[in-house]
């Protein structure tokens, strides 16, 4: 967040701010932003100024100095903006007073700045809600058309954000306008017909209205009546209560509704209505409720100014349009608040209201990871007295104790983990927390690195009851974690792992977690961090290939073939050149078939194939890219596709990632397609081996591809049709301006891919199926919780897809030959996607 660039900062003088110091164009969204970096006042004693170095005030230089003058008062006023509040101190008051002051003095000549500056601060600087609130109030008690000028351009900004689908940001002006009830500047009813707007959609409770799409309006709806409620008390509360009604039929229907669905439960042993955000919502408005709608977690400035209010001119706003054609994925609801340490029990709504800041905070500044771990720092700063306690500023940090108190840094940490393992989905990216955590830790390292360090002790201390891809998130979060401080880790408190079983979720974690390390380092390096006890969960030498054919292994004549293939590709020989040796030497195998000999010929070109490429990745794409055309011609059928898959399994049975890279480029040249993958996948040699995260890595990743191709498709359909669509009518034009593409060859291709996609879908949902209905398809019950596991994740990643071919699935896998809890699975998929 750049409020010298986006919020009128800056100044116009000294070097161009359009290029760094190299002459190279400045990034649009550089990595060193800095939020509330003092904007540049210019080059003071350089120009026209009065004996200045620049020489006189008169003519051109005279104009500059004023030009300078004018851009150093509006960067004084965006920096008055941004740093006013930044702490709940005893000048408070006094500052929001002479701020605006200013502001309505200079508002006239300075409208856009200021207008500029108050948007993107309250976008972007959530916690200060109560801060922005005020200013706009004061504004508008001192002048109304001001403060008509700054509500209209909230109001705007309300209605962009509702069409794009930016929840956050309608989030956190409905909570912005919530408290403008509150300083007069709007009325009582034009903020609960905004709110009715939300909950209209909800009227009428039935099973049917429990949405994606609903879901999100009514947690809009809770999260803005939580901040008006004391105001409404005082002005209708009939009205409030009629709103909360609508809000408690809606809850309790969507409770009942989601009783049995286990789909977005992160911990499978936390109490029920945990991982119900709306019932946990609406336990915290109860809360606030009966202590009369008070939330003192931060400081209320504007009840400081309740007398200028009181006078204010209150003004209407047009009615909202909500969005009706966003997918359901797009719909926001908050993340299942984790609770990783205790917490005191009498302030559950003091802390649902820090983490809410923290979480507003993490999503709206999720474009600069630096200055997000900055800012998320200084939230404390507005709260009141005794809300919680700061181990970064305490004088004993190792006195501060979580049973007693809120603990600022541990709320940080619970926010960033709920956000990491947020079902159905992440929001952002895996790499986004991650980094953030690397960034917070790197602020305060001693302190961040011991709660951070806590956190994920008491995570894995309850990975039996987790998520299984929650697990898988948190392993690669840990990895890339470890890998930024020199791989230190205490890993000897967990070397009791290394004694429970193979598959235990404890040790599986773990194992994984080492394995990703080894990736990211080397073995050794690795092997020198763990105590002796742990060594034993990673392999005993570096990762490497499989060769089948060296020389110990083969007789006579495979040895005569495989010398033969090796050394016309080691000798640069073409693909022609390789099938042509392989014909003629399996051609004297007179004692085999036609179809044997043809199996022996693919293994072998296979095998031969990848260990050309088996130095880098680069070599390994090189190699494949060349030969081709090859292996193509060898991949003639669904069975000899499944042969190469299974060689290249084989191959790189000691390197898993060397395994998914060269799967992952072979779909990319058609060697193979995604049902083979599929195929090859869910295999009966892997019964018993449901617990290792690369076999799911690679389904993940083709199912990814698969999606991403018809999504391509689609975009190029979309572009052809629009290119047909501006020709002109004109015959002559006509004849010589036709489509960039053609319409009816881009929907071919896409009907294919679109058929593919149903057959990955079906066929993937028709293995899971039968493996969980089978006393065969696991080797046990926690190999069982595994598949499971995967089963539940891949059903809800791909739930539009699901969706989109369910009347197939209905009729052909999920019968009632499937188990119980496989047909429960798809019932909640079905209410998820709703």
């Amino acid at each position: 967040m750049d409020f010298s660039g986006r919020i009128g900062g800056g100044g116009r003088g000294g070097a161009r701010r359009d290029v760094d110091e190299f002459g190279r164009d400045r990034r649009s969204r550089p990595h060193h932003r800095k939020p509330y970096e003092r904007p540049n006042r210019g080059q003071r004693g350089h120009g026209g100024g009065h004996g200045g170095h620049g020489g006189g005030g008169h003519g051109g230089a005279g104009n500059g100095s004023m030009v300078d003058e004018s851009a150093d008062l509006e960067s004084r006023l965006s920096s008055l903006i941004i740093k006013v509040g930044d702490k709940n101190a005893p000048t408070l008051q006094n500052n929001l007073e002479a701020l605006s002051v200013v502001l309505e003095k200079d508002f006239t000549n300075h409208e856009t700045t200021v207008l500029r500056t108050l948007r993107q601060c309250v976008l972007e600087l959530p916690w200060k809600v109560t801060v922005y609130s005020t200013v706009a109030g004061l504004l508008n008690a001192k002048n109304s058309e001001t403060g008509a000028k700054v509500i209209t351009l909230m109001h705007g900004v309300l209605c962009k954000s509702l069409i794009k689908g930016d929840w956050c940001s309608v989030k956190v002006i409905m909570r912005f306008f919530a408290l403008q009830v509150v300083t007069k500047t709007i009325s009582a009813s034009t903020l609960l017909s905004m709110v009715d707007t939300f909950l209209k959609p909800v009227v009428g409770q039935t099973a049917d209205v429990v949405t994606a799409q609903n879901s999100c309006f009514v947690y809009i709806a809770m999260t803005t009546l939580l901040w008006a409620g004391q105001a409404l008390k005082e002005i209708g509360p009939d009205e409030l209560q009629a709103r909360l009604s609508v809000i408690e039929q809606y809850v309790d229907v969507h409770g009942k509704v989601n009783a049995d669905n286990s789909l977005t439960t992160v911990f499978h042993d936390a109490p029920t209505k945990g991982a119900d955000v709306l019932a946990y919502m609406l336990s915290i408005m109860r809360a606030v409720a009966d202590d009369g709608w008070a939330i003192d977690a931060v400081c209320a400035p504007y009840t400081m100014f309740a007398s200028e209010f009181a006078q204010a001119t209150q003004h209407e706003l047009p009615a909202l349009e909500l969005p009706v054609d966003l997918p359901a994925s797009s719909y926001y609801t908050l993340p299942e608040f984790l609770q990783l340490v205790p917490h005191p029990s009498e302030y559950t709504v003091r802390r649902f209201i820090m983490m809410d800041f923290i979480a507003d905070t993490v999503i709206q500044l999720e474009g600069n990871r630096k200055d997000c771990a900055k800012y998320l720092m200084q939230i404390h700063g507005l709260c009141n007295e005794d809300v919680c306690s700061v181990m970064t500023t305490a004088q004993h940090p190792e006195d501060v104790d979580p049973e007693t108190s809120l603990v600022f840094e541990y709320m940080v940490a619970e926010v960033l983990f709920s956000f990491l393992t947020q079902l159905p989905e992440s929001q952002f990216r895996e790499m986004y927390y991650t980094s953030l955590a690397i960034e917070l830790r790197k602020a305060e390292p001693q302190i961040l690195a011991n709660v951070l360090e806590t956190a994920v002790d008491n995570i894995v201390a309850r990975i039996p009851s987790m998520d299984v891809e929650c697990s898988n998130r948190l392993s690669n979060w840990l990895a890339v974690y470890i890998s930024n401080f020199g791989y230190q880790w205490d890993w000897a408190k967990w070397e009791s792992a290394v004694s429970e079983q193979d598959d235990s979720p404890r040790r599986r974690f773990i194992q994984e977690t080492l394995l990703k390390l080894v990736r990211l380092s080397y073995l050794d390096r690795i092997k020198l961090q763990l105590p002796e006890s742990c060594v034993d969960l990673i392999p005993a030498k570096a990762p490497t290939h499989n060769f089948k054919y060296t020389v110990q292994s083969m007789d006579e004549r495979t040895r005569e073939v495989s010398v033969a293939t090796g050394r016309c590709l080691k000798n640069k020989g073409t693909a022609e050149q390789a099938l042509e040796i392989l014909q003629t030497h399996y051609a004297k195998w007179t004692d085999v078939d036609d179809e044997a000999r043809q199996v022996l010929a693919r293994e072998m070109l296979t095998e031969h194939v990848l260990l050309l490429g088996s130095k880098t990745f680069s070599h390994m794409l090189n190699a494949i890219e060349k030969f081709m055309p090859a292996l193509q011609q060898f991949g003639d059928s669904p069975e000899a596709k499944l042969q190469i898959a299974k060689v290249v399994e084989d191959f790189w049975c000691k390197n898993t990632q060397f395994f998914a890279i060269t799967i992952d480029k072979l779909i990319n040249y058609r060697v193979i397609d995604p049902a083979t993958v599929v195929e090859m996948l869910f295999d009966s040699s892997h019964v018993g081996a449901w617990s290792q995260f690369h076999l799911w890595e690679i389904l993940r990743n083709t199912m990814n591809k698969v999606n991403m191709r018809v999504e391509q498709l689609q975009t190029r359909l979309t572009a052809a049709q629009v290119a047909a669509d501006t020709i002109v009518a004109d015959e002559a034009e006509a004849d010589s301006a036709q489509p960039s593409e053609s319409i009816e060859h881009v929907e071919s291709v896409l009907a294919q891919m679109l058929q593919e996609q149903k057959d990955a879908v079906v066929l993937i949902a028709r293995h899971f199926a039968r493996l969980l209905s089978s006393s065969d398809g696991t080797a046990g019950e926690v190999d069982r919780v595994w598949l499971m596991g995967r089963f539940k994740e891949f059903m809800r990643t791909y739930r539009q897809q699901i969706i989109d071919n369910v009347q197939t699935l209905e009729n052909m896998v999920f019968t009632d030959e499937a188990s119980q809890d496989v047909r429960l699975v798809f019932a909640s998929t079905r209410i998820l996607a709703a």
